[in-house]
């Protein structure tokens, strides 16, 4: 498991390093392909899915994840109203961006548990809540790699 993870960590480098040395759209695009691809490998084998499961399994996750991809990208637009200051931004249309804001987490939520119930059909629940622990570890793992370049890059800048 400490190989899978160390191989994991390493080519999620290589992704940031060659989001470095292209074009930001494209760099992003092929980094964000090969980190897709890099969770599937680390859910199939945290969950140890039987081939049976898996089957049965990706093409849900795959729908759920593309749903969540949607629901992200038209959470952007009043994200991106904000991003520059609330106090240039009328009352009236304050309301409505916090009125979206909760709109998103409901469907969020409304989807986790539509798929949830989608999952609990193929899994055994013990698998279904490994799940959600494995994708946690997998975003933790991210962030930490994040944190990690920027702190290499920190210190290059200054060297």
């Amino acid at each position: 498991m400490k190989r899978i993870i160390l191989s994991i960590s390493l080519l999620i480098s290589i992704c940031f390093a060659a989001n470095a040395q292209h074009g930001r759209g494209e760099g992003r695009g092929k980094m964000h392909k090969e980190i897709k691809a890099q969770k599937i490998s680390y859910i199939t084998q945290d969950l140890e899915l039987t081939p049976e499961e898996a089957q049965l399994f990706w093409p849900i996750y795959n729908e759920l994840e593309n749903k969540k991809d949607k629901l992200r990208q038209e959470a952007r637009v009043f994200f991106r109203k904000i991003r520059y200051g609330l106090d240039s931004i009328p009352e009236n249309e304050l309301v409505q961006i916090s009125d979206d804001m909760i709109e998103y987490r409901i469907k969020d939520a409304q989807l986790n548990k539509e798929y949830h119930e989608k999952f609990k059909k193929i899994l055994p629940i013990k698998k279904v809540l490994q799940l959600y622990h494995t994708e946690k570890k997998f975003q933790g793992m991210l962030l930490r790699k994040i944190k990690e370049k920027g702190r290499h890059m920190g210190r290059r800048e200054r060297n």
